[in-house]
């Protein structure tokens, strides 16, 4: 018994809905591809946004008329406002980043402002130290390389970004939070400590929506010991600037 229409190749070649879905397809298997092949995350939710495009299309598509003549004008239409609404959402597609873009650029923000020593030592209230101000498994006589210290920073940066994730609604990490502005605040975190930063004026203001306002707060933490200290205003205004970046 045969269950194919008569003419099943014509119509899986000519039908708008056929195309409809056949773009579905593309779309949902897309973000996998770029992964695979550039590495880079993109936005689940401008995805979302497209297939929700592709269905529509094709469900209108069963109720449209498809007669032979101008048939390609019309499919050259509907293609050209397909790319558009793809090419629109492209910087949304590209804002959001993979993990390793992540770990490069809290890896240079915060490196700078943490200084390194490859040999172990004691600082001035004799805690063992190594590295970036890693005092946790720091003790006397041990020495790390380049490599050894900036995978120990990375590793503290994303557990210090976990944490103050959880402070971030999920509006905000889907889509107030790409790479730089991530780093600017994990940077926060990672200097005041993350239930200071998740609570603060900056997060609250960023899970609000409002993003410049979140950034400008970031340079309020430049004081310690209740006066204001150069070389926070410094760091802040770095982190302020990578925050507006995002």
């Amino acid at each position: 018994m045969n269950f194919l229409e008569k003419e099943w190749a014509r119509i899986a070649l000519v039908s708008y809905t056929a195309w409809a879905f056949y773009v579905l397809a593309i779309i949902t298997v897309a973000p996998n591809i770029i992964y695979g092949v550039f590495g880079v995350d993109t936005n689940p939710l401008v995805w979302g946004r497209l297939q929700i495009v592709a269905i529509v299309a094709g469900l209108v598509g069963r109720v449209i008329l498809q007669p032979t003549a101008n048939r390609w004008r019309r499919r050259s239409i509907l293609a050209a406002l397909f790319a558009a609404i793809c090419f629109i959402s492209l910087p949304a597609l590209a804002s959001h980043k993979t993990k390793p873009n992540f770990d490069a650029a809290a890896f240079t923000l915060i490196s700078k402002w943490e200084g390194k020593r490859n040999a172990s030592y004691q600082d001035i209230v004799g805690i063992w130290t190594i590295c970036y101000g890693h005092t946790r498994t720091a003790g006397p006589g041990q020495y790390k390389s380049d490599a050894e210290c900036r995978q120990q920073l990375i590793g503290e940066i994303n557990e210090y970004r976990a944490g103050l994730h959880a402070y971030f609604s999920s509006q905000t990490k889907a889509a107030r939070l790409p790479v730089m502005r991530d780093a600017a605040y994990t940077s926060l975190a990672y200097n005041v400590g993350i239930r200071s930063a998740g609570r603060s004026t900056a997060t609250r203001r960023l899970n609000a929506g409002n993003i410049k306002g979140g950034c400008n707060a970031l340079t309020w933490w430049n004081k310690a010991g209740g006066r204001v200290v150069r070389g926070l205003v410094r760091r802040r205004s770095e982190e302020r600037q990578y925050c507006l970046r995002g």
